[in-house]
């Protein structure tokens, strides 16, 4: 079976918009592909089973078949780790990351690992990316965000924790990056990692939409009455004003792209 770990330099990096572009392609390639999240810090609760926000995503989205808590089998919620440091859990948490990931994994030509944030978080209950990553015996796929320097010096450093669990690290993508204004930027980061022995995976461009929600997408998801819904419900909202003061200081504060 071949697997990987898909873990971040940090919050916010785009690395479960990674995640669902690469599970879609493996599943449309026609290979058995399965997710999992060993750990989870954003949580709810589906029919009684409390499972990783992300995890909960995939299911959704692929229609995937496995039991929700197989597929977020650890999530930290509010006090966990201050009870953790305080020796008041008593769970095998590591026990029950590798029941889960024996049952997602089982007879899939493919595993999806999702990682939560950057190597090191988790560390402090014993479950950092790199320490399950090594775990599982999962090679780690990196995601930054764009720039030159900032991705590159980014990347370098949790690799370095990936190679302390000896976890190899199978490449790295960079996301958001502003090809429209610095064409050669792909190119500068790719030279930048071979310095470092560490190979560009991909180079995703910057794109409002996925950066910035839609007034169709606040619709289906908040209950209200629609005022007006301008020229195109899909554009990209780019600024939102709290229309709570006269109305002429509420003009004042509305241009193209606002959200009233």
């Amino acid at each position: 079976m071949q697997q990987l770990y898909l873990a971040a330099t940090g919050m916010n990096r785009g690395k479960t918009t990674v995640a669902l572009g690469l599970l879609a392609a493996l599943i449309e390639s026609g290979r058995s592909t399965g997710f999992i999240k060993p750990v989870g810090q954003r949580y709810a609760v589906v029919d009684g089973v409390p499972a990783d926000e992300d995890a909960i995503l995939m299911r959704s989205v692929f229609d995937l078949p496995d039991a929700l808590g197989d597929l977020s089998p650890v999530h930290i919620p509010r006090g966990f780790t201050r009870a953790f440091i305080e020796g008041k859990v008593g769970d095998d948490l590591s026990a029950r990351i590798r029941a889960a990931y024996a049952r997602v994994a089982d007879s899939r030509d493919v595993l999806l690992v999702e990682g939560t944030g950057h190597a090191g978080v988790g560390a402090v209950i014993g479950l950092s990316n790199a320490q399950v990553a090594a775990m599982l015996g999962t090679p780690a796929l990196i995601v930054s965000e764009g720039g030159v320097g900032r991705p590159i010096d980014e990347i370098v450093l949790n690799r370095a924790l990936f190679r302390q669990h000896g976890v190899p690290v199978a490449g790295a993508i960079v996301n958001k990056v502003d090809l429209d204004g610095h064409p050669g930027l792909g190119r500068l980061v790719r030279s930048g990692l071979a310095h470092h022995g560490i190979e560009l995976l991909g180079v995703l461009p910057y794109r409002p939409i996925l950066s910035n929600a839609t007034l169709a997408m606040l619709l289906q998801q908040m209950p209200g009455k629609l005022l007006h819904a301008g020229p195109d419900p899909s554009r990209p909202i780019e600024h939102v004003a709290i229309a709570a003061m006269q109305a002429r200081h509420v003009l004042e504060r509305v241009g193209p792209g606002s959200l009233v």
